[in-house]
C-alpha cells in the first residue's frame, strides 16, 4: 500500500517514539517540525529535542520556526505536498492556515482520554488527581486545543505506584498501535468520528519548575501523588537550610499527628524521613542533595543524617 506523505512535529520524548515508529514502517515523513534548539543545564549547552535527533539520522529534513504564523514558513510547509500531519506534543498551537493545508487533514496524538485532561500536562495530571485510568486519543485537529473529534482511543489503567515516567512508557506503546490503525483508517477513507462531549472537558496547565515544591499544608495524600506525577520532571523538592533537597519517592503513613507542627520532621529511621503535613504523615524514602547522586534513606542514615534533625519545621 503506498504509504502517505506526512509531516510530523513533535518535540518530547513521548513523540520521538512515535516518529520513530512510522520510521520503523518505512511511512514517508517528508520533514519534521520541532520546538527551537534551547541552552539547558547549569552549563546552558544546547540541547536537540529528541524528535530532531530522529530526523538527523535518517537524513528527514527539519524545521524548527519560532513562529508558526510566519508565511515564509507556511510556504515551505506546503511545499513538501504532504499529505496529513501528525501532530505529537509538539508544544505550541498550531494555526487554522496550517490545519487547512493537507488533503487527508492533521491529526493529534495526545496522552489522555479526551475530552479529560485536554492541555499539556495530561500524563502528570491524571496521577496527581489519583484517576484509576488514562490512555491515548487520536483526534481530528481543529482550531481549539484538544478539541477535536475522536478518531480513536485506547485506554489503560493507572497504578498506585504510577510515575509520569512508567505511565508514559504505557502510552507510548498504546499511542503507536492505535496511530498506525488511524492511518490505515485514514488511507483507506474508513474513520469514524466521535464528537468530544464537552460537559467532562477537564483541563491540564503547562508545568514549571516551582510547581514541584512540596507544600506541607497539603495532604500527604496530595504530596505522595504530585511526587509521582513530577517524575522524572520537574522533580518534587523541599528547601531545607537553603539546600533544594529533591524528592524522588515516598509513601503516605495514615497516622495522625496531634502534637507536632505542620512541616515537622517527627522520625527518622530505616523506612524514612516522616513529615507532618495536614492530613497524615509523608514518609520520604529517596531523595537527592544538589550535585549528588539519588539516596536512599538507608544512606542518608549512615552519612547524612545530621542534616536532618528531629522537630526541624520545613517552610
Amino acid at each position: 500500500m503506498k504509504k502517505l506523505k506526512i509531516i510530523f512535529a513533535g518535540t518530547s520524548h513521548f513523540s520521538e517514539k512515535h516518529l520513530s515508529a512510522l520510521i520503523k514502517y518505512q511511512f514517508n515523513v517528508k520533514a519534521i517540525i520541532t520546538q527551537p534548539d534551547r541552552p539547558s543545564g547549569r552549563g546552558q549547552k544546547i540541547i536537540f529535542s529528541p524528535v530532531k535527533k530522529i530526523a538527523i539520522n535518517n537524513n528527514i529534513p527539519i524545521l524548527q520556526p519560532l513562529k508558526l504564523d510566519d508565511e515564509q514558513f507556511q510556504k515551505i510547509i506546503s511545499n513538501f505536498s504532504a499529505e496529513i500531519m501528525i501532530v505529537v506534543a509538539y508544544g505550541q498551537i498550531i494555526p487554522k492556515k496550517i490545519l487547512s493545508m493537507f488533503p487527508k487533514g492533521c491529526i493529534n496524538v495526545h496522552a489522555s482520554l479526551l475530552p479529560r485532561w485536554r492541555g499539556a500536562s495530561p500524563i502528570q495530571s491524571a496521577i496527581l488527581f489519583g484517576d484509576k485510568k488514562t490512555g491515548v486519543s487520536i483526534i481530528k485537529m481543529n482550531n481549539k486545543v484538544d478539541s477535536g473529534n475522536i478518531i480513536l482511543s485506547k485506554e489503560c489503567k493507572i497504578s498506585s505506584q504510577e510515575t509520569s515516567k512508567t505511565l508514559s512508557l504505557k502510552l507510548i506503546k498504546i499511542g503507536v498501535e492505535i496511530l498506525l490503525k488511524a492511518l490505515y483508517q485514514i488511507k483507506n477513507n474508513i474513520v469514524l468520528e466521535i464528537q468530544q462531549n464537552e460537559k467532562y472537558a477537564t483541563f491540564s496547565k503547562k508545568i514549571i519548575k516551582t510547581d514541584a515544591l512540596l507544600n506541607w499544608n497539603k495532604n500527604a495524600d496530595f504530596l505522595e501523588r504530585l511526587i509521582r506525577a513530577f517524575n522524572p520532571w520537574p522533580i518534587c523538592y523541599f528547601v531545607m537550610n537553603q539546600i533544594y533537597v529533591k524528592v524522588w519517592q515516598a509513601k503516605v503513613i495514615n497516622n495522625t499527628v496531634y502534637n507536632n507542627s505542620i512541616g515537622e520532621i517527627i522520625s527518622i529511621d530505616i523506612n524514612g524521613i516522616q513529615i507532618t503535613t495536614k492530613n497524615k504523615i509523608l514518609n520520604i524514602e529517596k531523595i537527592q542533595l544538589p550535585g549528588k547522586n539519588i539516596l536512599n534513606i538507608q544512606e542518608i542514615i549512615i552519612s547524612k543524617k545530621h542534616n536532618f534533625k528531629l522537630g526541624k519545621i520545613l517552610s
